[in-house]
């Protein structure tokens, strides 16, 4: 079982929190879904039978990172998780995302094809004109905090609705970072609905393994990812729209089959 230490790096706007493994070089980095943190990445780096050093970000709103104002763009989100990787003197990586962090990983991947060497996008968004219309209007306004405690049970009732097989424990963490982010949830939605990451796709040069799970929020356009990098390697595990927590042991397997068989 390998130790996690938690830390913070300084970039011109503000701290960037992580969790991070010691291990050797190039480092394994983790990028989180909204609206959750790097925590959610704990029981994978734990169980990850890499010599890689491990680095799970807080996307800035998230987490123990920064809160951005106003509503960011995706390349501002990107630039700053590059400066807290320079931070970190993570030079070049392998790159893990989830969701929202898997756009992120496309983005970082195309800005950066000399740092990246391999990405692994887990439950990739890529959404029709007319799903994003829908997902930002559905998306856009945050969950406020209430006097009589009711966006309590939105944030469980949301959680609960998407994952009905979840453990209870898992889903205490992910309902306290819903609750964290009221702010960051809707800015980086907006980052992802405004960003064309299919044409981004298109920019990655680096290997590529795709991840799903049956009940993923995305799993129904799942083959959208795979006709985007039709040389990708697949793999499907359980645990919802929490993989890296509720199914620890199936991501880690995936992620060490995937970077052992990458050439060097």
């Amino acid at each position: 079982m390998r130790q996690i230490r938690k830390g913070y790096v300084e970039i011109p706007q503000g701290q960037i929190h992580y969790h991070a493994v010691a291990g050797s070089e190039p480092a394994i980095v983790f990028l989180h879904q909204t609206a959750l943190s790097a925590k959610t990445y704990d029981p994978t780096l734990r169980v990850l039978d890499l010599p890689n050093r491990l680095i799970a970000l807080d996307t800035p709103g998230f987490g123990g990172s920064y809160d951005p104002e106003g509503w960011p763009p995706l390349e501002d989100y990107t630039e700053q998780l590059l400066a807290a990787l320079d931070a970190l003197g993570a030079g070049t990586f392998h790159l893990f995302g989830h969701h929202s962090g898997a756009s992120l990983g496309i983005e970082i991947a195309a800005r950066r094809p000399d740092r990246v060497l391999s990405l692994m996008l887990a439950g990739p968004v890529f959404m029709t004109p007319e799903e994003r219309d829908a997902f930002i209007e559905g998306y856009r306004a945050p969950i406020t905090p209430q006097r009589d405690g009711s966006h309590l049970m939105t944030n469980w009732g949301y959680a609960g609705q998407h994952n009905p097989d979840c453990d209870v424990a898992v889903m205490q963490e992910a309902v306290a970072d819903l609750l964290r982010a009221w702010r960051g949830r809707p800015q980086a939605y907006m980052a992802v609905a405004h960003h064309d990451t299919a044409a981004r796709a298109s920019d990655v040069t680096c290997p590529v393994l795709l991840l799903t799970t049956p009940g993923d929020f995305f799993h129904a356009s799942f083959d959208r990812a795979e006709a985007i990098f039709p040389e990708a390697r697949t793999a499907v595990t359980g645990g919802d729209n929490f993989p890296t927590a509720s199914d620890p042991v199936g991501v880690a397997t995936a992620i060490t089959g995937f970077v052992r068989s990458l050439p060097g």
